[in-house]
This record gives structure tokens, sequence and C-alpha cells, in this order.
């Protein structure tokens, strides 16, 4: 099976053109525009110091000589000004790794950089100088005499010690570490409630006879602190009575950095809002109160856009979206989608399609409980059944934490399948319930971290009288084997349950199946599942995995190789002991600022008379 897919989005107010470049610059990446000046110039560079290496890469990855060394420079001044700004940038970085004595010497075509005259080196193309770079580190620094003072007249507060801030005596005095304490040591007394918390003096002293570093830090926290006069700014579309009673910001409540960054996190998770930026005073009012203004900027409310795929055993599907994000002024988010599928490989009256309204209000209940709704109208044409469902749900969504959210519906899906078990008609009232915890680093391409999504939902089909209960559980993690995440071990597991119930009195769309893109690569879309009368039928439990090894070669492309697996059950459990499909293949990631384009190549392992023996995958993002 081969897919290919194209996507094409918009926004009202902006020119198609635009839209199309920028979806082409995404996907395909800008064309270097960079050229190579044409001065250009050889660099050394020889560290005189045991273990020499790590300060080499510290200094390689520093330098501006060396860094850019493959661009070249515009003329002979720029090479001299590049060569006399390094000695600052070397010494820094020799500072971080703690060494306070260091001696740079910088030379270009042979000559020291002091009272150099960039004319006497010429130009043009035949002019190549050389430029060492002599670096002596000296020896290594450690923190000696640490004295920290942070005294509060308005109030108890944290007393952090210099162990607590990370400056123990006789550890490297890396400089970084030194700036890192005056942050956390500022924070720490914010985060109790003390925001003009400041520094007011900082020694740092190095003592080149005994090689120590001796530091003083003198903090002044100022008065505790609640909210004063609290304000939005920016999005004129939006209600700003409501941005505040989402922000859950008060005046008078007392101060802390974290309900701030909570209030952000509510708002931007608003539709029709791009960023907020917390703006506060600094100076507290006549209360002791500090001022803080939400400097709100707002996303455009009309969107749309649409993809078209084809592939050679389903034809052809197009999908395309609509939506609004602020309809009535309070962020509301409006939005209708629908898809046609099997264009060309089927009669008109085989088509498949799907089609939806969705509507979203934010903070229904309390700040964090949006109200959720959504009218459902599909029809489906897989090898293994015929359907057509009509769905409506509405309930509540609440966020937890910023990693776990969850909802609880009420649904009803009236269902019309032919399928192995004949022609049947299902009235089903349920209530979906589904809980996301989710610590990825990137949703489409994550790196690091778990997700693990689970659903109940007790159903009862009102005109056959056949209740169940469907649970599903979907838990996936990810390694990352090397540094920045270039290799990354990926796997996936999951398992379903349907109880309560025989499979023919449960939808077909309702009944677990297994093959395709999402699920076992290298089979066809729903054709795994237990026969009845020699058709697939679906089953009340599966139990699947999926994993994959991903290796980034280039900031532009990558490769994957990965094993699926999944056994679909008569039982109404997974069943660890049933037939196995097993799908394994190689795939190539080609990394957008959107995400990963991914394109697949699998074949299955399991012998199956007639099916075709490799199918292609094309899609945005990783598998999962």
């Amino acid at each position: 099976m081969l897919v290919l897919a194209v996507a094409a989005t918009s926004m009202a107010g902006v020119r198609s053109a635009t839209a199309a470049d920028g979806i082409a610059a995404a996907l395909f990446g800008e064309k270097d525009t960079a050229i190579t000046e044409g001065y250009a110039y050889g660099v050394s560079l020889n560290v005189e110091a045991s273990g020499s290496d790590d300060i080499k890469q510290l200094i390689a990855s520093t330098s501006r000589l060396m860094v850019e060394q493959a661009r070249g420079a515009s003329d002979a001044y720029a090479l001299v000004a590049r060569a006399r700004s390094d000695v600052a940038q070397i010494e820094a970085a020799l500072y971080s790794a703690g060494h306070y004595a260091g001696v740079i010497d910088i030379r270009v075509a042979g000559q020291p950089i002091e009272g150099l005259d960039p004319a006497s080196l010429g130009g043009g193309d035949s002019a190549r100088p050389e430029v060492a770079i002599n670096v002596t580190p000296g020896p290594r620094f450690v923190f000696g005499n640490v004295e920290i003072v942070q005294v509060s007249h308005h109030g108890e507060g944290p007393s952090l010690s210099a162990a607590d801030l990370g400056l123990r005596n006789g550890d490297t005095a890396g400089s970084s570490l030194i700036i890192a304490a005056s942050e956390k040591i500022v924070e720490a007394w914010r985060s109790a409630g003390f925001p003009l918390a400041r520094i007011i003096d900082k020694q740092i002293t190095a003592d080149h006879a005994r090689n120590t570093v001796d530091i003083r830090l003198h903090l002044d926290p100022g008065p505790p602190a609640v909210y004063g006069w609290v304000g939005v700014s920016g999005a004129p579309n939006l209600d700003h009575e409501t941005l505040l009673a989402q922000s859950k910001l008060k005046s008078g409540n007392a101060y802390r950095p974290k309900d701030i960054k909570r209030a952000r996190d509510r708002l931007v998770k608003m539709p029709g809002i791009e960023s907020v930026r917390v703006v506060e005073g600094d100076r507290l009012d006549a209360n002791g109160g500090i001022p803080v203004n939400l400097e709100v900027s707002e996303r455009k409310p009309r969107y749309f856009g649409a993809t078209a795929s084809l592939s050679t055993t389903d034809g052809a599907e197009i999908e395309a979206h609509w939506g609004h994000r602020n309809l009535f002024g309070e962020g509301e988010h409006l939005r209708f989608e629908g898809s046609v599928a099997r264009i060309g490989s089927e009669a008109l009256d085989r088509l498949e399609f799907d089609a939806a309204a969705i509507y979203t209000k934010a903070g229904i209940l309390d700040v964090d409980t949006d109200l959720v709704s959504e009218f459902r109208l599909t029809r489906e044409h897989p090898d293994a059944y015929d359907s057509l469902d009509v769905s409506a749900k509405v309930g509540l969504a609440h966020v937890f934490s910023p990693v776990l959210s969850g909802s609880a519906t009420l649904a009803a899906k009236f269902s019309q399948t032919t399928d192995a078990f004949g022609d049947n008609r299902y009235l089903l009232l349920s209530v979906p319930l589904e809980a996301v915890y989710d610590t990825r680093d990137r949703r489409l391409d994550a790196t690091r971290g778990v997700s693990v999504m689970a659903s109940l939902t007790p159903a009862l089909d009102t005109i056959g009288g056949a209740g169940f209960v469907k649970s599903d559980v979907q838990f996936a993690s990810y390694l990352p084997l090397a540094d920045e995440g270039r290799t990354v071990l990926a796997a996936r597991i999951g398992m379903g349950s349907i109880a309560g119930a025989s499979a023919a009195d449960v939808p077909a769309s309702t009944r677990f199946f297994g093959g395709g893109g999402g699920s076992v690569r290298g089979y066809e879309y729903r054709s795994i599942g237990p026969l009845a009368d020699g058709k697939v039928a679906g089953g009340l439990g599966y139990v699947g995995t999926s994993l994959e090894l991903r290796q980034r070669l280039t900031q532009s492309f990558g490769i994957v190789t990965f094993i699926d697996a999944i056994s679909v059950t008569e039982k109404s459990y997974p069943d660890f002991n049933g037939d196995f499909y097993v799908g394994a293949g190689v795939g190539l990631r080609y990394f957008t600022v959107l995400g990963p384009l991914r394109i697949d190549v699998a074949t299955p392992l399991n012998e199956r008379d007639g099916r075709p023996p490799v199918a292609v995958y094309v899609g945005l993002g990783q598998a999962f």
C-alpha cells in the first residue's frame, strides 16, 4: 500500500500565496541564503595544560574564530575584530571552568593582535592568513570563603546556606555556579512571597596565592507582598473580565510566583490566545500590593486548513476544517471538520465520510474546567464491515495539573451496521470517562517522558438491551540514548477490553481491530481480528505493542527501525497467548518546524494470502 499526503492551510485575512509559502518553508526548509564571505583564514588552537582536551572542546565551541572559520570573514578588518573579541569570549569560557589565571595569546599571520594594522594582512582571494590561538589555562580555582547575607526585617523567609546554593568549599569555582547561586537565592525569596528581593552587593575575589575564589552575596529581600492592581492589556476582541477570572489572580491574595505561572498557563490554553507576558511592578502600593499586568496577544480568530492523501489500495482522501477561536468574545472555540475517503476506489455510494461540529467553552465551572461538546456523522467501509454512525456528546474536561487532565461526558450513538453478524441497529447511551498523563517534551517528536491515556466507557444499547463496559489503556515511553535526543528508544503498549456483551451485541465501529499506520504497520486498516463466517469481525479484547529506535542523522534527516505486534481476541480481556500479528520495517524522517515528516515502509511477518507484501505510510509526526 502506498500513501501520499499533501497539506495546505490558511487564515482569514492572510493571502493564499503567503500561507502556501509558509507551509513550503515549514515542510521543506528555507533555502540557505548565507554566502561564504570572501576573506578566508586558517585557525589552530594550542592549549598548554594537562587534560587539555576538555578545555579545547570548551574553547572550540566558544571561539568565533573557530565556529565561523568555514564562513570566513568579510575582510581583514573583520578578522582582526573577531580575534580581539575572542579574547573576552575565551576568558569567560575559562572562568566557567574555574580557571581565573589564564593567559590568552592570539596571533594573526604571526603578529599579536594588540596594535595590529589589518591593512598589513593584505586582501583578495590570495590572502589566507593563519590565526593561532594559544591558551595557558593556569591552575583550577576552588571556592574558599563564602558569605551569604540574607536578613528580612518584615517576616521570616528562606535561609539558604552556601551548600544549598551549590557554593561548597573546595569545589571548582565555575563562574556559572556563581551566577546560578545568585539567581537561586533571589528566586527562593520571591517564591516565599518577597517579589522585590534582589542582590544589592556581590563581591567575588580571586586569591591567586591560594587559588581560591572568595564570595560575598548580600541579598535584600524587601517586604512580603500581596497582589495589588491586576489588569489586562491587549486582546481587544476578548472580554478582559473573563481573562482576569481565568487567570485566578486576585487583589489581596499573597504573592507567589507559581500563581503567575499558572495564570499564564491557564490563559495560553485558551484557543484564542497566542501568548501572555506578565509584567510586575517595581514597587509596592500603600497596601503592600504589587501591581501585575497581563499583556495578552491574540491569535487570528478564524482559521481553516485541508489535507489530501492517496492510497493505491484505498483511493484518495480529502479532509478540511474551519474554526473560530473566539466565537462570542469569551474564548469559545467552534470547529467544523470533514473528510471524504476511498475516492476513485469505490462507487460514489461506497465513499467513506466523516463530519463533525465541536464546541468548547473555557472555564465553565472554574478556571480549570471546560465545557466540551461534539456532534459527529461517520460512514465507514473497511473490508470488515459497513457502518453509518451518528453520535453526540457533551461533558466537562478538567486540568488537574500541567501533566494530568481528564474528562467525563454523556454520549449517545446510533449505529447501523452490516458485517459478519448481519444487518443490525444499535442506539448506545454511554458515559465516557478519560484521563491523560503526559510528560513528553514534544507531542509530535518526543525524545523523553511518558504518555498514559486511559478510558472507561459504560454503555447500554437501548434497542437490543445489551450493556457492556469498554476500557482502553495506552502507555508510551521515550528514552534518550544519546545527548540531545539524537538516539531515542520509543516503546508503546496498549490493552483493551469490552466486557458484559457478545461481539454481535457491540457495534462494529466500537469493537477492536488491528492493522494500519496507527496500529500494526504492514497490514491493511482494520484487517486484523477474530473471524466470523470467514470474515474479520473484530474482537472484545486486544493487546498491542510497538518498539522504535529513532536515530537523527543530520539536522534535517533521521531514520527509524520499528516492529509492531497485536493480538485481537474474542475474549473480553487481553490475551497474551493469542495469535499475534507482527509487522516490521524502516522509516525516513524529514524534520520540519511543524514536526517530522514520516515515511514508513513495512512488511507483514505473518503470511496472508492475497494481501500486499509491502505497505508505505506518509504522515506528519512520529507514529506514536
